[in-house]
């Protein structure tokens, strides 16, 4: 910042020079990769199914440690696996329903899960006849993806309304927690705009019923993804985007059987009548050290940031700013393994959208320098990082330019 004042438009063209190197030093294999994607975006057509035409990709690690990656296209689900990390994937396969209209853009996307018996779970958005109106819908497979069943409604009310932003998540006993945001209760001719999160949970392996759904939470904002965690009682903890007061929109914490009031996590103070599409995201560590990141645009805080809470989120660590503001850095997520927290994000250079990562290897007290790790030409995807064995892999969409997977 000192340099900055002093130096003025120096100062600018010696950061764009250290921009433009620091994009050439991370480039390395992937820069021939980039350049075979170009020369074949000019032929690719997205009526034929090809990957890189999806709005989102979904990624995942089944137990054998094969990973699964799933988009959506021309009303339908595809899938495609690799053996070898990611190095290499199979032939496309398509997820055998029936075509409906699939929700994949932005923070709304299908969701993927597995259990130890060979089963595939799929959770995601219908939508209906009525903008901002959908349906949760719920197939899975026996047989690893051979055969699925036939979609079923998880939202229980009937009601031609928003169900969206699902998130599912699986524990050890193969118990499906299903979570989304709904507007069932909201009145009509209202002028609130908040929503309410509900959930229902069922295990295919014991009974495959639904439970009925159940609200968690109401006054939560309509657009932002939810983050789920299981703590270490295997207990379900939520974070999600609240809406206090007069449309102030923070975001809030709870632990599902441990607390009935959840936490306000963040006091950034954005006030917004509007719809921001940016999540936060939740790790919990073994010894029940709760992990958060989140982006606001308040009068007291506006970025990326990150802390970390021992008791729940009833407290937090002080947040630290993840980043460059003036970049545009948003889109966060983190993992956490045995003590190493990961924390990836985007970036704007006016040019690219570059993807950037920091580490700490010790539970979130101290973090290394920051660096980009990827860029994309044509506009990208949020990044998500998934773990395997203690090794942590970010997947990135690039539009038209293909799929981004690499270790961390």
């Amino acid at each position: 910042m000192i340099l900055t004042r002093k130096l003025g438009k120096y100062t600018i063209a010696f950061i764009s020079a250290l921009i433009l190197l620091s994009v050439t030093a991370f480039a390395g294999h992937e820069q021939h990769q980039m350049t075979q994607a170009t020369i074949a975006d000019s032929e690719l057509d997205c009526q034929q199914v090809d990957i890189r035409c999806a709005k989102t990709i979904t990624s995942a690690f089944a137990p054998n440690g094969d990973l699964w990656r799933l988009w959506s296209q021309h009303q339908q689900m595809y899938y495609q696996i690799s053996l070898d990390r990611g190095e290499t994937f199979s032939a496309t396969k398509r997820i055998a329903i029936s075509k409906e209209k699939i929700s994949a853009r932005n923070e709304n996307r299908p969701k993927l899960a597995f259990d130890n018996k060979q089963g595939v779970y799929l959770s995601w958005a219908m939508s209906r006849e009525k903008k901002y109106t959908a349906d949760i819908r719920f197939s899975y497979s026996k047989d690893y993806g051979k055969t699925f069943s036939a979609p079923i409604t998880v939202n229980d009310d009937g009601l031609l309304t928003g169900h969206s932003f699902n998130e599912m998540l699986l524990d050890r006993q193969g118990n499906i927690s299903i979570v989304w945001l709904d507007g069932r209760l909201k009145k009509a001719k209202s002028k609130d705009q908040g929503s309410a999160i509900y959930m229902a949970k069922l295990n295919v392996n014991k009974e495959p019923v639904l439970s009925a759904n159940q609200m968690v939470i109401n006054g939560t904002c309509v657009c932002c993804r939810l983050a789920l965690a299981h703590n270490n009682k295997g207990n379900l903890a939520i974070l999600w985007r609240h809406i206090y007061g007069d449309n102030i929109r923070e975001f809030a914490l709870t632990t599902l059987n441990e607390q009935t009031t959840p936490y306000q996590v963040s006091y950034d103070h954005w006030q917004i009548n509007g719809c921001p599409h940016q999540g936060g995201a939740l790790a919990i560590d073994r010894n029940n050290r709760y992990h958060l990141t989140w982006y606001n645009q308040g009068d007291k805080g506006k970025g990326v940031f990150y802390a970390f809470s021992d008791d729940a989120g009833k407290s937090l660590s002080t947040p630290i700013a993840i980043g460059e503001q003036a970049a545009q850095a948003g889109h966060p997520y983190l993992s956490e393994h045995n003590g190493i927290i990961d924390i990836v994000w985007t970036q704007f250079t006016g040019v690219k959208h570059q993807l950037w990562q920091q580490r700490s290897i010790d539970s979130g007290k101290t973090f290394s320098k920051s660096k980009v790790i990827a860029s994309a030409n044509k506009g990208a995807d949020r990044p998500f990082i998934i773990n395997y064995r203690n090794k942590s892999y970010v997947s990135w969409q690039r539009f038209k330019q293909g799929h981004w997977l690499s270790q961390i």
